[in-house]
């Protein structure tokens, strides 16, 4: 709240141009995403600190770590893509077995309606199975563009840190995950009723507490103070 117009905007600039590269495909965002979230994390670390945010220093990931944060990213990029066609196929198939639902009705079959209902249902989990799998993989990611600060030339050393720490801590890292969940909700509740120009506020906001939590996990967690940022 200190500086929360400065930090709004330098998250902000940050959703408009991830939004902005998704549009090119995804090689584009694997290579911008990743340093934009580092760079989210030096600003909002400098203002932990006591210095200023800037948004100008959303970019100092691709300065400094842009190497480290596109290879530390990896496993979340690969593993979203692996997900994402699974649940692609999930959903082609739920698709299928609800005009399965809807030609049985139509054809007063209600043998084959029950087993499309059926079909219907078993899809349904599945999908919600798999997306929370890959909620939970992604998971042990997240502290990948902080800890490029603390390994300078070694992404995989980052997502390594990242995956032990979240595998020492993974109970308090879902309640953080369910927490920001319910808040990211009730935030966008509040934007959709500001006829979704609240979003504006709401969704940048939200994000900067998150990566300000993760900020003061990570230095408890492991007593360090990222002091390789310049």
């Amino acid at each position: 709240m200190s500086d929360f117009w400065r930090l709004w905007l330098a998250a902000l600039v940050m959703t408009a141009v991830a939004s902005a590269v998704g549009c090119f495909g995804l090689p584009a965002a694997i290579l911008v995403q990743p340093p934009l979230a580092a760079g989210l994390f030096y600003v909002i670390r400098r203002r932990i600190d006591g210095g200023r945010a800037k948004v100008g220093d959303l970019f100092a990931g691709f300065k400094e770590r842009f190497g480290e944060s596109v290879v530390g990213y990896l496993p979340v990029s690969l593993g979203s893509i692996v997900f994402g066609m699974v649940i692609g196929l999930a959903t082609w198939l739920l698709m299928m077995a609800c005009f399965g639902v809807a030609a049985a009705a139509e054809g007063d079959d209600e043998a084959v309606a029950v087993v499309a209902a059926a079909g219907v249902v078993t899809f349904l989990m599945i999908e919600f199975f798999l997306i929370l799998a890959l909620s939970i993989f992604c998971l042990f990611f997240f502290f990948v563009p902080l800890a490029v600060w603390d390994h300078p030339g070694s992404g995989w050393e980052a997502a390594k840190a990242s995956a032990r720490l979240v595998r020492d801590h993974f109970l308090s890292m879902l309640g953080l995950l369910a927490l920001f969940w319910l808040i990211s909700a009730a935030a966008n509740l509040v934007g959709m009723l500001a006829c979704c120009v609240g979003w504006i506020i709401t969704v940048p906001a939200v994000m900067v507490w998150f990566y300000a939590t993760l900020v003061y996990l990570y230095r408890s967690w492991t007593g360090s103070t990222i002091i390789n940022v310049k």
